[in-house]
């Protein structure tokens, strides 16, 4: 079996795990891996020897994409599967399968947020642009949550005509999540709740800042850390200057294990104002029993044992940390964690999607 993936680069971000779980799963097939545009995170390392990987370029997307060109056509390669979960990608792998660039007998792409929630003027226009001539050729597009599913069709009635549209939620890998809870997490010296991703608008930490501000009252000695980079990381230090946080909210970078943080945590946070569903959401319930959310996506609010949040809101997001917080025992969320989770394992979603297709 030959198996193609096609990413825009090699950073792990929620597409990107999916997309690493789905190149895990097919060990016994051929999987070529081609990152349009490369930051050397190494965090591929540990496939390497179960792929083939090709780095298209180290900045430009649109050099990247014509080495990839350039590559796949020297290969000559027909597929069985090709898997993608960006739009473009997706609507880029379309266009050349159309044109008969690429080959393959089915074609997975999935959806990786809600674009007609999150994108507004010309970049909603472009993206419509990229469903409207570049999805024909998708033989399965899934969709995280039915409220991302139910939004694609609303906005853009056509796309069911062309395109088979299923609901499967996030796969995990709960074989490996549960053998990282056995080990042991971060030994530090004191108590914290913690967060995690891209220092971006959508992921709300300014939200959790502000609420962290006020449950310090209650918790004095309680420390807020923040795993990740992004853009925004100049903003935040300086709200966190500005409230005099500075030593109680630690933002250590991009961490290699973000997993024995929230192992360690009293409490693991998600603050998004918006996302397709956020993979960490689930990685903080596999190794914490107390976990706390905003209903930033679908779903969200039928998972039981979580502290709920309104999305865009400090004030309830404060008031959901200090629940959280003040639960004395919280070791019967396990079972119910545990359940969740072994339902969304990759064996069985991989399994779904031959089904269908």
């Amino acid at each position: 079996m030959k198996v193609l993936i096609i990413i825009p680069n090699d950073a792990l971000g929620g597409a990107e795990q999916y997309l690493k779980m789905v190149a895990s799963y097919f060990k016994e097939a051929t999987v070529d891996i081609y990152f349009i545009t490369v930051y050397e995170t190494k965090l591929w390392d540990d496939i390497k020897n179960n792929t083939n990987q090709h780095f298209c370029s180290t900045g430009n997307k649109f050099l990247g994409v014509l080495k990839f060109l350039s590559l796949s056509q020297k290969q000559k390669k027909e597929y069985d599967y090709v898997f993608t979960s960006h739009i473009y990608i997706n609507a880029l792998v379309g266009i050349l399968l159309k044109l008969k660039i690429l080959k393959t007998k089915k074609f997975i792409a999935r959806e990786s947020t809600s674009i007609f929630l999150r994108y507004k003027g010309l970049k909603l226009f472009l993206y419509k642009l990229a469903y409207k001539i570049g999805y024909k050729k998708i033989d399965l597009l899934i969709c995280q949550t039915e409220l991302m599913k139910n939004q694609l069709i609303q906005h853009f009635k056509s796309i069911e005509k062309k395109t088979k549209i299923v609901t499967i939620p996030n796969p995990l890998n709960f074989e490996y999540l549960l053998n990282e809870r056995a080990k042991e997490g971060v030994n530090l010296p004191f108590e914290y709740i913690v967060s995690a991703g891209r220092f971006i608008p959508e992921k709300g930490f300014d939200l959790l800042i502000n609420a962290f501000y006020h449950v310090k009252i209650s918790y004095p000695n309680l420390k807020l850390i923040l795993l990740g980079d992004g853009e925004l990381k100049p903003d935040l230090v300086a709200q966190i200057k500005s409230l005099s946080l500075d030593n109680d909210i630690i933002l250590p970078g991009h961490v290699n294990n973000v997993l024995s943080y929230f192992k360690s945590a009293k409490l693991c946070v998600v603050s998004s104002r918006i996302e397709g569903f956020p993979n960490v959401l689930l990685q903080m319930m596999s190794q914490n029993n107390n976990v706390a959310s905003t209903t930033c996506a679908g779903g969200i609010d039928k998972i039981e044992g979580i502290y709920l949040s309104k999305p865009n809101d400090a004030e309830s997001l404060k008031i959901a940390i200090e629940k959280a917080l003040s639960t004395s025992n919280s070791t019967s969320n396990r079972s119910k964690f545990d359940n969740y989770l072994r339902d969304r394992d990759i064996d069985k979603f991989i399994k779904k999607i031959i089904a269908i297709t």
